[in-house]
């Protein structure tokens, strides 16, 4: 998701699934001023939706800049004949991570189907 995707998101009335834990964080001023002001252009969406699609703006940007890093070689690609390398970088500890505790915070909700995990790969 890229942040000129929000203007969109935010026109449409679509709930999130949300954690059955809240989060409770003190912003700077100026945060605070810029979520309110965000909240008057969208009164459709709410304060939580709007700090929601901003935290998942920022999450996916800081995913997607995570760099690679080469490990083992895994196998040679069928085709090409590329050696296909693990990835064994920040970015594949975080999505692996990221899944881990999805699992939990969906086993704490009582969450009988469980969610597929996607990344940012599977979106963009």
């Amino acid at each position: 998701m890229k942040t000129k995707d929000l203007i969109t998101i935010w026109g449409a009335p679509e709930p999130p699934r949300l954690a059955p834990k809240q989060f409770s964080i003190r912003l700077p001023m100026l945060v605070s001023a810029k979520i309110s002001a965000l909240c008057e252009m969208f009164p459709k969406k709410t304060k939580t939706e709007i700090i929601g699609d901003l935290l998942t703006t920022a999450l996916y940007q800081l995913e997607r800049d995570f760099p690679t890093e080469q490990g083992r070689p895994l196998f040679d690609h069928p085709e090409t004949g590329e050696t296909i390398y693990e990835d064994v970088g920040i970015g594949t500890s975080f999505r692996r991570l990221t899944e881990k505790h999805l699992r939990e915070i969906e086993k704490d909700a009582g969450v009988t189907d469980p969610m597929p995990y996607v990344t940012n790969q599977d979106c963009y």
